[in-house]
């Protein structure tokens, strides 16, 4: 074990030495154990300090408030991984004595000279410290590759990370008041936390930025960046709202601050008033998941943010306004509790873009967006918090709550999750009292049920069997008791209500039309995400075979049904294929019929199938071929994109040459200006061009795009043209994602790329050497540093079955910087596997 150790006053050296030996008594075989010290409550972080992108470190100093509040040794043990702790003093007095150990991640401080030690009452601390850039405290420089060539620092603090970057009492339900005063240089701004209260200008040294909350909040939510950003402003009454991001980066930035203040407003109607003083969505480079939230401030990944037109875009987006309420108004008690905010914001974020996706105002409930993993349990307390972010707190834990809202009802639902925004404002709850929010609307028997569900790994499956009357017979299978409520299916005939069916766990049910032209609509409430329940092969091939036909209609009449059932059930049935017998000329109408934008998206893809299918009569095909060049050629269905594969069907009745042949001109061209947006490059990308003619247009937009997301949406693209390529085709594919190694250190085009140059392989290790050399290159690059473990294994995939030549690899690394996980895997590539 290695601690620091500082004294600066007599008699610290002895007491310090006490506490060095209380740390190594709390050593045992299994590692670290926790240490004891008093509880304790922090009342106020006051953070100051530079980054010094010389040596890529904070160097700051910290204010800290705190009052003791249990019995036992006057000492604090602050969760601190930072680098270097240079001295922790009374404010405006003397030295204290502290241990620092790496090994637990700990700072201890003696507080036993202090009167207020005994009292209770507040003491202020002052901690002088530097912390070492890495994953929770994210250093940026201006990168080869990058189109929009500005660095940026910033913090990523869920879970536990916020102890990396600044000494603090790291848990959920320990809120504080936090404070942020920067010196950054003078082209630059700082955004934090709370509103600014200051912005002090220094002349040649840049200037000092000043953020202070009003409220309180845990460590995790407290945040930081630091760059040279343009901000796009908007309001929605009085509320500022705001997208950040560096100098020069494309977007639609301007439709997303629309999108954010439409979305607040939809909030706000479920649940209760925005609680902060600001919102900002910050977009920020290489960040290392898709977003994370914290009090008034968002940060997400450039790549997925930049375009509220496209799904993955707006949900995200959504997803972490909505923690706003759920996660910062309202704060988890411990870890274990993570499916309260996360489950609440994967269920919310559907709601934010349901104006999209339910334009009927059927309620249908989103239950086929969700994804749940089988064994995945919502509230896993085996795991460390780091290892809890699983499907269960999100898709499974959103499934839970879509079970409790059907069958509490809208109302109850609601006015339950505003009674706990308004009961624990500002405060923690925990998962029983959260359950309890919803008890008496559900009753006894139902919220057992939900009790029982938090902690089910196993998913529910269905056993589907071909019945005599062309039907199925259908059993639920359900040994965990993860499902709350039932899964219902209901048939639809033109001339009464549905007739419903309840398939109870344990239950072999025949599912049949009871009468020519039923329509039936799987689990009309849209509570269950139903794919995720057929298990094995073969019941997913019954269930296509005999029931999902069903689901679209095969007369006239039935199409007329089937334009009332909900974006939803359009949707889901879509994906198997049009409505049996629908002519092209009655095409257009029944798109524009549909409920929303993602089933008018899939409904052109299934289409072309039509339209293409093998002996179809010519004047037909034609008359497809008319109505779909129509369709096609006009603005796409941009929301909907996201659940379109492909549409290279189409290319058998258009000419997706011709039909974008503008396109195409620009795309060859580089796109170093922009001119074709990303929302369109989506669309173009579901079109497929011969080979050569791809390479030629796509790999332009890969090297010279003005948008890293264009050059990674070109790269992904390109590589799914890899597959059956001849050898000639393959070797020019192959040499240019080699190439793109050499070009960049921009981590999402080196991920994108390192998969396309693994699948484009040669068999041999010699046959890659370019793409090792690129390989090699990337490994050397300090700013590629967050790709250096998928380049090593890419390394390992290139020579698989030659040790010799991943030896010489892994020796030609030797002295470069990289992190020990990347040296460990240099040393042991079997990790990769």
């Amino acid at each position: 074990m290695h601690c620091t150790l500082q004294k600066h006053r007599p008699g610290a050296l002895r007491v310090a030495c006490l506490l060095l030996g209380s740390l190594a008594a709390a050593c045992s075989d299994e590692g670290p154990a926790p240490l004891e010290g008093s509880a304790f409550d922090v009342e106020r972080y006051d953070l100051r300090g530079e980054f010094d992108w010389e040596r890529s470190r904070l160097v700051a100093t910290l204010g800290l408030t705190l009052s003791l509040t249990g019995d036992g040794p006057r000492t604090v043990v602050l969760d601190s991984a930072v680098a270097e702790v240079k001295e922790v003093r009374r404010k405006g007095g003397g030295a204290l004595p502290h241990a620092l150990d790496p090994q637990r991640q700990a700072l201890a401080i003696d507080l036993s000279s202090e009167p207020e030690a005994m009292s209770g009452a507040p003491i202020a601390l002052e901690i002088d410290y530097e912390a070492l850039s890495g994953d929770a405290l994210r250093a940026v420089p201006a990168r080869i590759g990058d189109p929009v060539a500005v660095r940026a620092v910033y913090t990523v603090s869920e879970p536990l990370g916020a102890s990396r970057w600044m000494p603090c009492h790291n848990a959920p339900s320990d809120r504080a008041i936090f404070s942020i005063a920067m010196r950054v240089d003078g082209g630059e701004t700082l955004i934090a936390n709370g509103d600014l209260v200051g912005d002090e200008d220094l002349g040649a040294s840049g200037h000092i930025v000043r953020y202070e909350t009003a409220y309180s909040l845990p460590p995790y939510l407290m945040a930081f960046a630091i760059g040279d950003f343009e901000v796009e402003r908007g309001t929605k009454g009085d509320l500022p709202i705001a997208v950040w991001h560096r100098r020069g980066l494309p977007g639609d930035h301007g439709r997303m601050v629309d999108e954010l203040a439409r979305a607040i407003g939809r909030f706000e109607e479920l649940l209760v008033p925005y609680p902060f003083e600001k919102y900002a969505l910050v977009l920020l480079p290489d960040f290392s998941v898709g977003g994370i939230e914290h009090a008034s401030i968002s940060f997400q990944r450039e790549e997925r943010s930049t375009q509220p037109a496209l799904a993955s875009d707006l949900l995200l987006t959504t997803h972490e306004l909505s923690h706003q309420w759920f996660g910062d108004l309202v704060t988890v008690e411990t870890w274990d509790d993570l499916w309260i905010k996360e489950g609440m914001a994967t269920l919310l974020e559907q709601e934010g873009a349901r104006v999209y996706t339910d334009e009927s105002g059927a309620g249908t409930l989103n239950g086929d967006e969700l994804d749940p993993r089988d064994g995945d349990a919502v509230r896993d307390p085996s795991l460390a918090p780091g290892e809890k972010y699983t499907s269960g707190p999100y898709g499974r834990a959103a499934w839970l709550l879509t079970q409790i809202r059907s069958l509490a009802g809208e109302e109850a639902f609601w006015s339950a999750l505003r009674g706990v925004l308004e009961e624990r404002r500002f405060g923690t709850i925990g998962t029983d009292d959260f359950l309890d929010a919803f008890a008496p609307a559900l009753g006894p028997e139902a919220a057992a049920r939900a009790r029982r569900a938090v902690v089910a790994r196993a998913l529910p499956w269905l056993t589907v069997d071909p019945a005599p009357s062309g039907g199925a017979f259908v059993t639920v299978h359900d040994p965990e008791g993860a499902l709350v409520a039932p899964l219902e299916l209901a048939w639809v005939a033109g001339d009464g209500p549905a007739r419903v069916q309840t398939l109870a766990p344990g239950e072999r049910v025949e599912v049949a039309p009871a009468r020519p032209g039923e329509l039936l609509v799987v689990d009309p409430q849209d509570r269950h995400p139903e794919w995720a329940f057929l298990s094995t092969d073969r019941d997913l091939e019954a269930y296509a075979a005999t029931l999902a036909p069903r689901r679209v209609p095969a007369d006239p009449e039935g199409v007329s049904r089937f334009l009332d059932v909900g974006g939803a059930h359009q949707l889901a049935a879509l994906q198997g294929g049009l409505p049996e017998g629908l002519a092209p000329e009655e095409f257009e109408a029944f798109v524009e019929g549909l409920d929303g934008e993602a089933a008018r998206a899939v409904s052109l893809a299934a289409a072309c199938d039509v339209a293409c299918a093998p002996g179809l009569d010519a004047g037909v095909r034609g008359a497809w071929s008319s109505v779909l060049t129509g369709l096609l050629a006009g603005a796409p269905y941009s929301y909907g994109l996201d659940y379109v594969g492909s549409y290279a069907s189409c290319s058998a009745v258009v000419s997706p040459e011709a039909l974008f042949a503008e396109d195409w001109s620009a795309l060859e061209a580089g796109l170093a200006s922009g001119g074709v947006s990303d929302v369109r490059l989506q669309y173009l990308s579901k079109f497929r061009l011969p080979p050569e003619a791809a390479l030629r247009t796509w790999g332009r937009v890969a090297r010279m795009a003005s948008s890293v997301r264009a050059r990674v949406l070109a790269i992904r693209h390109l590589a799914t043209y890899v597959d059956g390529l001849d050898p000639a085709a393959l070797s020019a594919f192959r040499a240019f994602f080699a190439g793109v190694l050499g070009a960049t250190d921009v981590s999402d085009v080196l991920a994108a790329d390192l998969r396309a140059v693994v699948a484009s392989a040669a068999p041999t290790a010699a046959g890659n050497q370019g793409a090792l050399d690129g390989l090699a290159r990337v490994l050397r690059s300090p700013a590629a540093r967050s790709a250096h473990p998928a380049a090593v294994c890419a390394a390992f995939a290139l020579t698989r079955g030659d040790g010799q030549a991943f030896h010489r690899f892994a020796a030609g690394i030797e002295g470069a910087d990289v992190a020990d996980t990347t040296a460990e895997l240099l040393r042991s590539p079997v990790h990769c596997l």
